[in-house]
Formats: structure tokens, sequence, C-alpha cells
């Protein structure tokens, strides 16, 4: 039997596992079903602020400061109090209806500052919702033995990844359609779906599925952790960015429509349902820190393109390359933040998380406070440096580690 046919073999055995396991197929049809109410919206949101209720290009990027400046304290505080929980479920399903309640308040915000208070108390938990689905994740793994846990958390992101796909699609054609409030309604639905695959779910007790984790000596803290998850939140920087200002490049400057932009936003998700899988793989084989130093080098080149767009072709080949940043950033960075905390998953996740929310919060500044002087789309350059200086400071962790 050749090689290649027995890497299909085995990755459909894995495919097979996945599904057979009810909290390995909870937690990815719990990744589609949020992450399509969440990217068939939110990339609207910044069109709405500016287009609909007369926000200016500082207070659209304000907003995604505003919507994740929560979660960037409470994700740590959480994460760890969640290793000492009997279940994680509860929190999961308050956290779904939150979220759901967050999405159904938008509709009824008719000013922009009460669009942005509604991302801050309600949007903000989406975050922290993720964070402990993958905890879920890991501490069923644990329980089960899991022999190969990156292959596994990189194939259930590829649900988040599945979920762009269609979710911008079916959001800018619903907004063309009825407006964008409507997306508002199908996002909340969305969510609320969520709390029915986690009907009758028994999980792995966090406590029971790992020993609690040895403080560091003299009070030490767990610094590789925190410096690599820094470094990824200047590197996600961008996705804040691009969120808030590549829809109105697109539609201002490049003559294209919400259904253009729509479309540019499913090229990346879709080019991650082959990278994130193919990332995993290549953990099986190569250092995880080797590659996710390529994918940070890529990710400058990936901004420097857009910064210096003039055509939408080029925005479709950012957007591939920036699956790629993706598979490894998101999907090998969770296992790799895992790895500098083992016996703490919840921990582990709530610091890797809350790098995102430090990202947008980042994200968020720099493009507000940058956009009057550069403009769109040169607004991109500052996160194409932010990345070279993560790429490099990431280069001198993992070799310290």
């Amino acid at each position: 039997m050749s090689e290649n046919s027995t890497i299909r073999q085995s990755r459909f055995s894995l495919l097979t596992r996945i599904w057979a396991t009810r909290e390995y197929r909870t937690t990815l049809l719990l990744m589609i079903l949020t992450s399509l109410g969440f990217s068939s919206a939110f990339p609207l949101i910044s069109i709405y602020l500016v287009r609909d209720l007369g926000a200016g290009l500082s207070t659209a990027g304000l907003f995604v400061t505003c919507e994740a400046l929560p979660g960037l304290f409470a994700g740590v505080l959480i994460g760890r109090w969640s290793d000492r929980w009997r279940s994680r479920l509860p929190f999961l399903r308050s956290a779904m209806l939150w979220v759901a309640t967050g999405w159904l308040i938008m509709i009824v915000s008719f000013t922009p500052w009460l669009v942005i208070a509604v991302g801050a108390m309600f949007l903000s938990v989406g975050g922290l919702l993720m964070a402990q689905m993958f905890a879920m994740l890991q501490d069923s793994m644990r329980r089960n033995g899991e022999t190969q846990p990156e292959l596994i958390t990189t194939i259930v992101r590829t649900g988040w990844s599945f979920g762009w796909v269609f979710g911008p699609l079916a959001g800018s054609a619903m907004a063309s359609q009825a407006g964008i409030r409507a997306t508002f309604i199908a996002a909340a639905c969305l969510y609320v779906c969520g709390l029915l695959l986690l009907r009758g779910l028994g999980t792995a007790d966090p406590a029971a599925a790992h020993t609690p984790e040895k403080k560091a000596p003299h009070g030490r803290t767990n610094w590789p952790l925190l410096v690599f998850a820094g470094l990824c939140a200047m590197a996600v920087s961008g996705q804040a960015i691009r969120n808030t200002y590549l829809p109105i490049h697109v539609i201002a400057h490049l003559g294209g429509s919400i259904r253009t932009f729509g479309t540019i936003m499913a090229v990346s998700p879709l080019v991650e349902l082959v990278a994130m899988p193919l990332a995993g793989l290549l953990s099986q084989r190569f250092a995880i820190g080797r590659i996710i130093a390529v994918g940070l080098a890529l990710a400058a080149a990936e901004y420097l393109l857009v910064a210096s767009s003039t055509t939408v072709w080029q925005l479709y080949l950012s957007q591939a390359m920036d699956a790629w940043v993706v598979a490894v950033v998101m999907g090998l960075g969770l296992a790799y933040a895992q790895r500098l905390s083992p016996n703490s998953p919840g921990a582990a996740n709530g610091i890797f998380f809350s790098s995102f929310n430090v990202s947008f919060v980042l994200g968020g500044l720099v493009g507000s406070g940058g956009v009057p002087l550069l403009g769109v789309p040169h607004i991109f350059l500052l996160p194409a440096v932010l990345c070279a200086v993560s790429w490099v400071a990431f280069l001198i962790l993992d070799r310290a580690t």
C-alpha cells in the first residue's frame, strides 16, 4: 500500500472517530453553528455603523476595541476558574443565550454608541464561549486517552472555518435583500440552536480530567505562555482592522458591492478547510514552532499586499494567504499554548483566546488612531509591521523554550 493511501485512510479513520465520539462531534457542530451566526453578521457591523447610523471611520474602529476589552480580563479569570468547575456545560448554555440576546438588542440600536455598548456587554462573551468549547474538547480527549490531540483540535477548528465559508455569503445576500438587521436576527437564532446540541451531553469533569498545574517556584508565572499569547495578539490584530476597513475599501474605493465583499471574505475560510487539517498533518512531521514561524512571516506579507491593493483580485489572493496564517496561528497555536501549560487546559485556553481579545483591542486602537493619518487601504501597513515584529520575537521565544 502506498504512503499516500495510508495517509488518506488515516485521515478518514480520524474523521470517523470524531463523528462517532459525541463530545468531539458536538464541539465540531457547535463550531459550525456559532461560526455561521457570527460570520454572517459581524463583518457587516462597520457598514451598519458608517452607512446606516452615520458613524465616522474612527468610531467604527472603536467598536472592535470595546467589543474585545471585557473578554480580555474575563477570559483569563474564567479560564482559571473553569478548571475547578464540575461541568463546563452551564456556562456554555448561559453564554449562548447571552450572545443571542445581544444580537437581538442590536436590532433596536439606532445610535452608534448603543451598538458599541451591545458589543461590549454581550458579543464580547463569544470569545469566552469558544475558549470553553475547546476546553471541553480537551477534557474529553484527556479522558479518552487521545493520542493525536493536535489533529483532533485542528479538524474541529475547521468547523469554524466551514461556517465562515457560507456565513459572509449568506449574510451579505440577506443584507442586500432584507437589510442588515435581518442578519442580526439570523445570528441570534443560530446561537439559540446551539443549545439543542448540548441537551443530554455528558462531558468530562474538568477537575478530574487533569491534575492541578504545579506552580512555578518562587511564585513565578508561566511567562512563555503569556509571551506567546502576546505575540499572537500582535499577529492577529490585523483581523480587527480587516473586519472594520476592508468592506469600506471594497465598496468605497474598488467599486464593489456588499455581495462582492461577502465573496472576498469567504475565500479565507474556504481555503482553511484544506489548510487547517494540513497544518495538523504537518505538525506530525515538523516542529509546531517552525510551522507557526512560517505563518507569522506570511502574515506580514499578506498585509503588505492588502495595503498596496488596487484591484479586487489582490484581495482574493490576500484572503487565501490569510487562510494559512489562521491555520497555523489559531489552529496549531492552541496546541502550542497547551504544551506550554499541559496540566491546566482551561487556563491555557483562557489565556490563549484572551490574546484574540487583546488583538481586537490593539487592532481597534491602531486602526482608529492610524486611519486619519494613513487612510484606507494604507492602514494595513501597521498590522504588517506588527506581524513582522511578532515573527522575530517568536523565533527567539521558540528557541528559548
